[in-house]
C-alpha cells in the first residue's frame, strides 16, 4: 500500500490520525507491540516536551498510541510519504534537530504550532520525503487542513504489473526499486590489501554488492574499478568510506533500478541433510532456484561427497516439490469446478463419494 500525507499548516497527529483510521483496516498490530512502539517515540520525544503546551501534548500522546495500532514500526508493506511540510518560521534551536532529512517551508505560525511527536512518529514508520505525486490515485481521506492519499503501485508503462517501489528491502513481491546508487572509484596506487579492507567496510556499511574489476588509467596504468552498489540513504556514508579508505580524489555516483525477483526459500532433505534453497519468481512463474552454498558445502564436506552433488540433488528436490505443489492446486482448482457443476440438491451425494 502507498499512502502519502500533505499538510496545508503544521502537522499535528491528532488530526492526521481519523483520515488514517478510514484507510487503514483495524488491529494492524497486537496491543503490546503498539504500546512498546509509543513508549519508545515518547521516550525520544521527552527531550522537546517542554516546547509544547500540556493539553497540545496529552492530545498528541493519545493520537500517537492510536497510529502505532494501526500502523506497525518498520512494516515494509507500507510506503508512506509526505509532502513539504509547512512548520512554523523561527522554531528554538533544539526542535530544528527534528526537521532533519524533510522538504519544509517555513510560515508564519506561532512557535507552539508544531508537533515533536508527528515528526518522530513519521521517521519511526519510516516516511519518506516526497516532491510531488507519481501514480494513479485511488482515495483520498481528509481531516483539518490534512489529507491521506492512496496511491495504485506505479508500474511506470513497463508493460505489466511489476511496481516499482524506493528502497524495498522486503522480496516476498517482484518489484523495480528506483531507490538505488551505483558508485565508481577509478584506483592505480591503492594496495590489495586495502581494497580488501575497504571491500569489508562498504559491506558493514550497507552496500549491496561491491566489486574490483580491471581497468587502463592513464600513462597505461593498470588499475582497478570499484564499484558499489546501494540504498540511496546509505549514499553519503559509503561515499565517506571511500574518501577515508582508499587513494581517490573523486567518487562517481548515480541512481540506477534494480528488477528483482519475488523470492522465497523451501527447505529440502538430501540423503546427506536439510538444506535451504532460494526460488525467484518473475510474473508468477519460478525461473530460478538456489541451493544455500554454506549448507550444501558443509554437508559435502561432512560426507567427503563433491559439492556439486549435494547442490544437483537439492535442486531436483526443489523441483519435484514445485511441481507437486502445482499439481495439488491443479486438483484443487478442477475439484472446485466439478463441485460447481452439481446442482445443489446434489451436494450431500458429492460429499458421501
Amino acid at each position: 500500500m502507498k499512502l502519502v500525507i500533505r499538510s496545508e499548516r503544521p502537522l499535528f497527529l491528532r488530526e492526521l490520525a481519523e483520515p488514517l483510521m478510514r484507510l487503514m483496516p483495524a488491529g494492524g498490530t497486537d496491543r503490546f507491540s503498539a504500546d512498546e512502539h509509543a513508549a519508545a517515540i515518547l521516550q525520544r520525544a521527552a527531550l522537546y516536551r517542554s516546547f509544547c503546551r500540556e493539553d497540545d501534548w496529552a492530545a498528541e500522546e493519545k493520537a500517537l498510541r492510536t497510529l502505532t495500532t494501526l500502523l506497525p514500526a518498520n512494516d515494509h508493506r507500507l510506503q508512506l510519504g509526505i509532502q513539504c511540510l509547512p512548520v512554523p518560521a523561527g522554531l528554538p534551536v533544539p526542535l530544528l534537530t527534528l526537521l532533519e532529512g524533510w522538504m519544509i517551508r517555513e510560515e508564519n505560525w506561532p512557535p507552539e504550532k508544531f508537533s515533536p511527536l508527528a515528526m518522530l512518529w513519521l521517521k519511526a514508520v519510516g516516511a519518506r520525503p516526497l516532491a510531488r505525486l507519481d501514480g494513479r490515485i485511488t482515495q483520498v481521506e481528509y481531516g483539518e487542513g490534512v489529507a491521506v492519499i492512496r496511491l495504485e503501485s506505479d508500474t511506470r508503462g513497463n508493460g505489466s504489473d511489476v511496481p516499482v517501489v524506493k528502497e524495498r528491502r522486503q522480496h516476498e513481491e517482484e518489484h523495480i526499486d528506483e531507490g538505488m546508487y551505483l558508485l565508481q572509484a577509478n584506483l592505480d596506487d591503492s594496495s590489495p590489501e586495502w581494497l580488501a579492507h575497504v571491500l569489508d567496510r562498504l559491506l558493514a556499511a550497507g552496500a549491496n554488492d561491491v566489486h574490483f574489476l580491471p581497468a587502463t588509467m592513464k600513462k597505461s596504468r593498470p588499475g582497478v574499478l570499484l564499484q558499489a552498489l546501494c540504498y540511496g540513504s546509505r549514499l553519503d556514508e559509503l561515499k565517506s568510506i571511500l574518501f577515508r579508505e582508499t587513494t581517490t580524489f573523486g567518487v562517481r555516483y548515480f541512481p540506477v533500478s534494480c528488477h528483482r525477483l519475488a523470492r522465497r526459500v523451501v527447505t529440502v532433505t538430501t540423503e546427506w541433510g536439510d538444506v535451504p534453497v532460494k526460488l525467484g519468481y518473475h510474473r508468477g512463474e519460478r525461473v530460478q532456484a538456489a541451493p544455500e552454498y554454506d549448507v550444501c558445502a558443509r554437508l559435502a564436506k561432512q560426507a567427503g561427497v563433491p559439492l556439486k552433488q549435494v547442490y544437483q540433488q537439492a535442486l531436483l528436490l526443489a523441483e519435484s516439490a514445485q511441481a507437486q505443489s502445482r499439481q495439488e492446486e491443479t486438483g484443487c482448482v478442477e475439484k472446485w469446478k466439478r463441485e460447481e457443476e452439481f446442482p445443489q440438491k446434489d451436494a450431500g451425494r458429492l460429499c458421501d463419494e
